[in-house]
């Protein structure tokens, strides 16, 4: 069910960004809305072909991102730790139902707003990004899934299941866009995506709540049982207490270990950030720079995901494998160490190639040396797993969901800095340039590598 779920937010990234797009171009540089008579659906196609290379087009749609982003992210930085937190109340499913009820909304209202465009302005789509945020949508979505692992598994399996479900967003991203490539070759292309997304959430609120067995096991009083894998909170808490909690609960550990966090959850903030605004602005890069239609965007992105996926499969743990038989000859007796030094070694190599591919997609002038570059940068696909692997091994297992929360809600706030930052640099700077923006990446993963220096791999 968390593989359908976010392969529709994969089939959605392509479409997504180019409608936006496409009603900028229609409601503010077209002269087809003048006419309400001279409207048809296939109209915000062809305005959207006519204004790829239009500069103030292009600064149009990097503030609204910001400006959806922002509402997004800071609601659900609101709702994020209060919905987690009562889920261990109140059962899984009906939060994980409420995960999929927030972007329906959303996608009926973008439905709405593309079936009569002439009349209702492309900023009553806030609202959408509003409720979206208030449901948690992915963010919450993701850490519902965490959770109901973790009720039903032992502390030794859950790490092989964590990784299907990061191996479920690689693969959504990787086979989505090939998905709406072929929808986009379509007549009226945009609405026929956006209904068949609504019929899919719709179906998933469902089978969340009728089909899926509910993880928390209920007392014969109708409360939900509390074991050691996961505590009942108390009802007075809220999410700015639940923070704080978790953040008591790591000062505990020693200043080694709480350095080693520290650095550890701000490059995850970064690498988090980055991940959420970088697909459309990337997009939106090759629409500006190569004139690349939607179709060729969205078989672009199903490039780079696959390879991300074949990094993540095969790659990754065959180079991990090589690194922990070489650590066991040489240091057998301490194996915690091996391990965290091939982990942490691993995340440097990452956020390297992160460097390089920013610099050069920055400096790219033709298709395939921002393909290159952008193959660069999707080699960087194990840092995430290898950020939270390093991270919980720092904490007792019993309070690896403390920390996994806090996670959560520095996501959240992620959502909203780094997106608004990355669409105002991209905004202001792509009337004479949009390299800026992939340069200021590039230096931020730059400072990522330089701050991983700092680690201590034998704290454990």
């Amino acid at each position: 069910m968390f593989l359908i779920y976010i392969l529709v937010f994969g089939v959605l990234t392509v479409p997504e960004m180019n409608a936006i797009f496409a009603l900028i171009c229609h409601q503010r540089y077209s002269t087809s809305q003048l006419d309400h008579s001279k409207y048809n659906a296939t109209n915000l196609f062809e305005d959207l072909t006519q204004c790829l290379g239009n500069k103030q087009a292009q600064s149009d749609l990097s503030r609204f991102f910001i400006y959806g982003q922002t509402t997004a992210g800071l609601l659900g930085a609101v709702s994020t730790p209060f919905l987690s937190s009562l889920s261990d109340r109140v059962g899984r499913k009906p939060f994980l139902a409420l995960t999929a009820m927030g972007p329906l909304i959303y996608e009926s209202l973008l439905l709405t707003i593309l079936r009569y465009p002439d009349y209702i302005d492309l900023h009553w789509l806030l609202v959408g990004y509003a409720i979206e945020g208030l449901s948690g949508a992915v963010i919450t979505a993701t850490a519902l899934s965490q959770a109901y692992v973790t009720d039903l598994v032992p502390p030794n399996k859950r790490a092989r299941l964590f990784s299907y479900l990061q191996a479920a967003i690689s693969f959504s991203l990787a086979l989505g866009p090939i998905i709406s490539g072929v929808l986009l070759a379509a007549s009226n292309p945009f609405q026929l995506i956006y209904k068949l997304a609504i019929c899919t959430h719709i179906c998933l609120a469902f089978a969340f709540l009728f089909l899926l067995p509910e993880s928390r096991r209920p007392k014969p009083d109708g409360t939900t049982s509390q074991d050691d894998l996961t505590q009942e909170l108390p009802r007075k808490e809220n999410c700015v207490s639940l923070v704080f909690s978790s953040l008591k609960a790591i000062r505990a550990s020693s200043a080694a270990r709480q350095k080693n966090m520290a650095i550890l959850a701000t490059v995850d903030f970064c690498i988090f950030g980055i991940l959420m605004g970088i697909y459309s602005l990337q997009l939106a890069y090759t629409a500006y720079l190569f004139h690349w239609e939607p179709s060729t965007q969205s078989f672009a992105l199903a490039l780079f995901s696959s390879w991300s996926i074949l990094i993540l499969v095969l790659l990754f743990p065959a180079a991990m494998m090589l690194v922990r038989r070489w650590g066991r000859r040489m240091s057998p007796s301490s194996l915690s160490s091996v391990l965290n030094f091939g982990e942490v070694g691993a995340i440097k190599v990452c956020l390297a190639l992160q460097c390089l591919g920013y610099i050069g997609i920055a400096f790219s002038r033709y298709p395939g040396s921002f393909i290159i570059s952008s193959l660069l940068v999707a080699s960087a696909a194990p840092v995430a797993p290898l950020l939270t692997s390093c991270l919980t091994s720092h904490v007792p297992s019993d309070q690896s969901g403390q920390l996994l929360g806090l996670l959560s809600f520095l996501h959240s706030i992620a959502r909203v800095v780094l997106p608004a930052i990355m669409s105002a640099t991209y905004s202001m700077t792509v009337g004479y340039s949009p390299a800026p923006l992939f340069i200021l990446l590039a230096c931020i993963a730059c400072l990522s590598l330089l701050a991983t220096m700092c680690i201590k791999t034998n704290v454990l």
